[in-house]
């Protein structure tokens, strides 16, 4: 195959993009990466990224290619220039970059950032344009006014879709695709083979509770709060973990920690563990708590999946797809009588929760496996 030249626009701090583009350091693709919004730091894994030697070759566009400062260039040219001279000067550059180059592919990684922008900076087209939607790109943000006809442009714009729900590519039809759909697959990729197979100890063993305790637009993380809360009073025996814990919960968390001691400890979205200690702490959990009026699949329920952990998903999410393929989790409305009842039982079944662990391990191997997942990934540049 001829070698490619790819443009990706997306987040430089996600780790979901790092992850992501690992996945073709061994191809003969030239990648060229563009910021779709203003960030502090480059995220390790897309850092590791740029320095690598290997087949395929990572730089950031232009004058952007000085990771160490990097994202103080991004905040006085495209953050602070265009809010001074009143003009999109993130987008003008895009736009350049995209007429100076020729690529094969321009690759959107999410839609309110990075497809919006793809689709203002477009104009004619010789290349292929990849949109991939995140979370609730659609799924939430269309119903809101201001977003659904950028979404339109994006979507109408675009020759082929990606998603990790299948919800995903029926509401993208709906709203003017037209393209080729890519294979349905995590947008992180897969997980190695050795995660797969470190579970740790037998699930009923375990006692601590973690939980993705966003607030904010998405999140109800303060129901979970709620719920472990009752629980911990109920069971003296129980922890509980809170992570990427927004501002607007910190005090709950922080209160309830006063109560409980040693048994709760927490990090949060602007001070985070690493991926590595957060998997530590899936490792030794006993059943993972996520909340929010809206999602994808939700990495930390798939992170669950692999370790060991139960699962306890709101509906909003699209995890019930991953429960009708063969994973066992609890896949509840967004109700706090329903998340406590479910909790109470995955407490005291050990049985139940046992038995999961041993379904998902199987089932992690079958459909999170990283060479299985990167085949399906290899796809979408060679079209």
């Amino acid at each position: 195959m001829t070698r490619r030249k790819v443009l990706i626009v997306c987040m430089f701090d996600s780790i979901h993009a790092g992850r992501w583009l690992s996945q073709f350091i061994d191809q003969e693709i030239d990648f060229i990466l563009f910021p779709s919004k203003k960030f502090k730091k480059i995220h390790p894994k897309l850092m590791t990224l740029l320095d690598s030697q290997s087949s395929a070759t990572f730089k950031a566009a232009h004058f952007l290619n000085a990771p160490g400062i990097l994202g103080y260039l991004d905040f006085l040219f495209f953050v602070q220039a265009s809010r001074i001279l009143r003009k999109n000067f993130r987008m003008l550059f895009l736009r350049n970059i995209i007429a100076t180059y020729d690529f094969d592919f321009v690759h959107a990684l999410e839609i309110q950032g990075a497809g919006y922008l793809c689709a203002d900076a477009i104009k004619e087209k010789n290349f292929k344009f990849i949109l991939t939607n995140w979370g609730s790109d659609i799924f939430y943000f269309q119903h809101l006014p201001d977003h659904l006809p950028r979404i339109k442009s994006a979507l109408t714009k675009a020759d082929f879709y990606s998603a990790e729900c299948k919800r995903d590519y029926k509401l993208a039809i709906d709203l003017g695709f037209t393209g080729e759909q890519l294979p349905c697959i995590p947008n992180g990729g897969g997980l190695i083979g050795n995660e797969l197979s470190e579970v740790g100890n037998l699930t009923s063993s375990r006692n601590n509770i973690v939980v993705k305790t966003y607030g904010g637009t998405f999140g109800r993380g303060g129901l979970a709060i709620e719920a472990v809360t009752k629980v911990m009073e109920m069971d003296k025996k129980l922890t509980a973990y809170f992570y990427s814990v927004t501002d607007d919960l910190i005090d709950q968390v922080v209160s309830i920690k006063k109560v409980f001691k040693n048994r709760i400890d927490y990090s949060t979205i602007k001070k985070p563990i690493s991926h590595k200690e957060l998997e530590e702490i899936f490792k030794v959990s006993k059943i993972y708590i996520g909340c929010s009026i809206s999602d994808g699949i939700s990495t930390s329920f798939l992170e669950a999946l692999t370790k060991g952990v139960y699962p306890i998903q709101t509906n909003s999410s699209c995890a019930g797809e991953w429960v009708d393929k063969g994973a066992v989790a609890d896949i509840i409305e967004l109700n706090s009588e329903k998340l406590f009842q479910a909790l109470v039982n995955a407490v005291a079944d050990n049985s139940k929760v046992d038995e999961a662990a041993k379904i998902n391990h199987q089932f992690s191997e079958k459909y999170l496996n990283k060479e299985a997942i990167k085949k399906e990934a290899l796809i979408f540049y060679k079209r």
